[in-house]
This record gives structure tokens, sequence and C-alpha cells, in this order.
């Protein structure tokens, strides 16, 4: 019986030495296991970011590419129109001063120039040209306008004489920014004549962009 025990004694601390070893080859594999795991992680991570970047790229490229579009679009940009649509007459004379709407668009290549307003609105910094042409009868009241760029007066057109027909003219390039807004304005007390001969014209085109 003692024989028995003694050995029973051996064969659990057999069993408990193999416990152990198999606890410790346990832990180490749950170590290992674990270390996967943050690796794992980090390149799940590390792919975010990547994707992130590469979306990043993607937008910034297209951007780019939209950017060269519309400046290689915005290049092309000219307009020429004259005061009425159809028929003849008078515009004015007004006790004030009154922005002229030309009708009439004979070009407007980039639609810059809205016929609705009479307001060329620049779609890209740069260097532009405008003329302009008004046309009157002798009368009273002189033939004026004035070119604006943003509510400040530029350049002028004027002419006054008793009798006959009177034409005046004028022209200037500018330098705008995106956004700047040019317009004619006639003045209070003017008239201004036109008729399917188009005799009042406005113009303009991109010279160069800055």
């Amino acid at each position: 019986m003692t024989a028995l025990v003694a050995a029973l004694k051996v064969e659990v601390q057999h069993l408990q030495k193999d416990n152990e070893v198999k606890t410790t080859e346990l832990q180490s594999l749950n170590q290992r296991y674990q270390v996967q795991e943050t690796q794992v992680q980090k390149l799940q991570d590390q792919n975010q970011v990547q994707a992130a970047e590469l979306a990043s790229v993607k937008v910034n490229a297209e951007n780019q590419v939209e950017a060269l579009k519309i400046q290689g679009e915005a290049k092309q940009l000219a307009f020429s129109a004259s005061l009425l649509a159809s028929g003849s007459g008078y515009t004015g004379p007004f006790n004030t001063d009154i922005t002229l709407i030309f009708r009439n668009v004979v070009t407007n290549i980039g639609n810059a120039y809205n016929p609705n307003t009479g307001l060329f609105t620049a779609p890209v910094r740069g260097v532009y040209h405008f003329d302009f042409h008004i046309h009157g009868h002798g009368s009273t009241n002189p033939t004026s306008a004035v070119l604006v760029k943003n509510g400040e007066q530029i350049f002028t057109s004027w002419t006054h004489q008793p009798a006959g027909a009177q034409k005046a003219s004028n022209g200037v390039s500018l330098l705008l920014e995106i956004g700047d807004v040019v317009f004619l304005r006639m003045r209070a007390n003017s008239r201004i004549y036109d008729n399917t001969d188009n005799h009042t014209t406005f113009s303009g085109h991109l010279l160069f962009t800055m």
C-alpha cells in the first residue's frame, strides 16, 4: 500500500509538471497571439492611413486637373453685344444714372457676360480689354456712358451736339480679380440711340491670365 501511494504521488507530480509545462506553453501561445493581434492592428491602421493618403492624393489630383481645365477654358473669353434686342429707339433720358443692359448678344464665349443684367463678371484673374461705342442724335441731352469696375468709374465716353448723328467711344485694359464686375452706366439726363444697325455696343475679351 505504501508503494502504491508513493507511485501515485510520483504520478501526480509528473502530471503537475506536465500541466505547468502546458500552462507555460499556453501562456507563450497567448503572448504570441497578442503580439500578432497587435501587428495585425498596426497593419490595419497603416492600411487605413495609406488609403486616406491615396484618397487625398486622388482628390488633389482631380482638383488640379479641374483647375487646369477651368483655366484652359477661361482663356477663351470674349463677348460682344449691342444695346437693343430688336427694333430701334432711345434709352433715356432719366433723372438718375442707370446700368445699360446690352441684350443683343453676338458673341459670349465663356458666358461671363450676363445679358439680363448687363454685367460682365471675371471668372479668372487676368488682364481684360473692353471697348464701348454709344450713338445718339442731336438734342439738348448729351450722349454719355461710363465704364464701371466694381462701382468705380474708370473711363467715360461723352458727346453733345444740337443736331445730327453723333457717336462716342472709348476702351481700356483692366487687371481683374476673380469676381470683379464691369459694366456700362448711362449718366443721368443722357440719351442713347440704337437700332438694327447696332450702333451702340459693348465688347470685351481676356488678353491673358495672371
